[in-house]
């Protein structure tokens, strides 16, 4: 019996290329993510000092043990326990450039094995990489990103999709081993990250059951693989999902101190992520244009199938219960877009939010980050939804010639991500000029160097990796937010309370001693390094253009 030529009925069936194959392939990816993320977010990236000093802490409680943040509830348990040993020997940016290396690893393994998925060559899974990095750097939905940092999320998005490409090779060849084994990387994903890991396994379960029911798969066997899955995740992910369970299901506070700790949480700290309302118009247009992409390759892909004989003929004497791996990918992809219309229409308002009715229930439901997985599957689908129409039409090119100009084409490919990475690069954190920033460090190795190791330093609000570069306690952090609701609600507190000390202190045009004294009673706060505060009746300790450091008497 002849076989079918490539690009028709067998052209979707995953394949296995050589051991040799898949490691320079894996190899090129994590090298294009690794310097991805190294040109676009110099190190600290903006998330690292949160997640490393909070690692620091789970594994050393002494250290900076009066910055109640750092010793507030830990809602990613399994990355501080894995991390916070490395936090013992290694300096924060050894750290950060040995967990972007890593995370660029596991993120090239899954990649590269989604491609595999999908019957993709080695060039063309390269250029998949390539062009979902060149979209992750060109914008987003809700703030969400992959290659710009070391945080957990990023190695649970590489397991994640370890998992989506072992689950679409169990539903094209319906294998249960590749089941057991999806579920197993999905659990490790919500182990590391149980938002991420989460949304993608409901996303899954979700997917199967349209796919079976699609393709008319009978019931028993749609039910034993759903359940293998589930299963395999919710077990592996136990380490990690516990604590984070934990941490969300705590009564020990009031029923209105919880609703007022996730209203901060979700309409203003995290507003940017998780309210529809506060999303620039932009964001929307990258989204829409996004998703038009992804349907109208998904459009002319269709149309190339039913216009191939070859096609025509698999699909009249192929199973009904084996869906191709684009076409799983696309369920997936709808299946989280699905999850974020419900987002929006549970989050939006147009009064502003504390008026909105039911704003309690709302915000319980959008703090799980209802729009992070379709907003990470946007650039992911329309990467490979491209790639594939590209696939079609060079899939019988097999001349030397022609396998020059991939390679020509995938070092093109990969300068454009490159190039917009370091055009996109901000070598100082919002907020700060050149010389603030140079400043600001000098003014935290001072610290660091000249105060007790157990000191109290009140920052400005703009504070920036304060934990990172001067390895001191802070009163109070804006960007660090705790998650619990006790934390959350002192959070709040302490911010409002300098507040009211500003504007009393300043009402009169000097900082005294006795608005010093008053402000060690309420914080129990050892200096204040600002650069806006002022002016004082003392000299500070230290200064250096517009920072200045001041002792608080006891």
């Amino acid at each position: 019996m002849s076989r079918l030529p490539p690009d028709a009925g067998e052209s979707w069936r995953p394949q296995t290329p050589s051991f040799r194959t898949c490691l320079w392939s894996t190899l090129f990816i994590a090298a294009l993510f690794f310097a991805v993320s190294l040109l676009s977010s110099p190190i600290p990236g903006v998330n690292e000092p949160h997640y490393l000093a909070k690692a620091r802490t789970f594994q050393d409680p002494t250290w900076c043990s009066r910055d109640f943040f750092l010793t507030s509830r830990n809602a990613h348990y399994c990355f501080f326990w894995l991390v916070g040993t490395l936090t013992q020997w290694m300096s924060f940016d050894a750290i950060a450039v040995l967990g972007r290396a890593a995370s660029s690893l596991i993120l090239a393994i899954g990649w590269n094995m989604l491609g595999s998925s999908f019957a993709m060559r080695a060039s063309l899974r390269f250029l998949a990489a390539c062009l979902f990095a060149t979209l992750s750097l060109r914008g987003s939905f809700s703030g969400e990103w992959l290659l710009g940092g070391f945080e957990s999320k990023v190695p649970a998005w590489g397991f994640a999709w370890i998992s989506l490409s072992l689950w679409i090779r169990a539903q094209s060849a319906m294998r249960v081993r590749e089941i057991w084994l999806a579920g197993v990387a999905c659990g490790i994903a919500c182990a590391l990250h149980p938002v991420v890991g989460g949304w993608v396994a409901v996303c899954v379960c979700l997917a199967s059951v349209i796919l079976d029911c699609q393709h008319r798969t009978p019931f028993s066997l749609a039910a034993a693989r759903l359940s293998r899955f589930a299963s395999a995740t919710v077990i592996v992910s136990l380490p990690g999902l516990i604590p984070a369970l934990q941490l969300v299901l705590d009564n020990s506070q009031a029923k209105k101190d919880r609703e007022l700790a996730t209203f901060y949480q979700v309409f203003w700290r995290l507003k940017h992520h998780l309210d529809p309302t506060e999303l620039l118009a932009s964001q929307w247009t990258y989204a829409g244009l996004m998703v038009a992409i992804v349907i109208g390759a998904a459009l002319l892909r269709s149309r190339s199938n039913s216009n191939t004989r070859g096609q025509e003929f698999a699909n009249a004497s192929a199973s009904k219960t084996e869906p191709d791996g684009i076409h799983c990918l696309l369920a997936i992809f709808a299946m989280s877009a699905a999850i974020a219309m419900v987002g929006v229409v549970i989050g939006w308002h147009a009064e502003s939010a504390q008026k909105m009715d039911g704003w309690e229930w709302r915000a319980s439901l959008l703090k799980f980050y209802p729009f992070r997985c379709f907003d990470a599957m946007l650039p992911i689908t329309v990467a490979w939804m491209l790639i594939s129409l590209v696939d079609r039409r060079v899939a019988k090119i097999r001349t030397g010639r022609g396998t020059l100009g991939m390679v020509g084409l995938c070092i093109l490919g990969s300068l454009v991500p490159l190039q917009l990475a370091w055009y996109q690069r901000e070598m100082t954190p919002a907020g700060y000029t050149a010389r603030q920033f140079a400043d600001w460090q000098a003014a935290c190795e001072w610290i660091r160097i000249n105060t007790p190791s157990d000191a109290l330093v009140l920052t400005p609000r703009e504070s920036y990796a304060f934990k990172w570069f001067a390895e001191r306690a802070e009163f109070v952090c804006y960007k660090d937010c705790p998650q619990d609701t006790a934390g959350i609600l002192m959070w709040n507190s302490r911010l409002w309370m300098l507040h009211d000390w500003t504007l009393k202190s300043s009402s009169d045009g000097l900082y005294d001693a006795g608005d010093l004294k008053l402000l060690q009673k309420k914080t129990n706060v050892d200096f204040v390094l600002t650069r806006i505060l002022g002016p004082f009746d003392t000299p500070p300790i230290w200064k250096s253009g517009e920072w200045q450091i001041y002792t608080v008497p006891r």
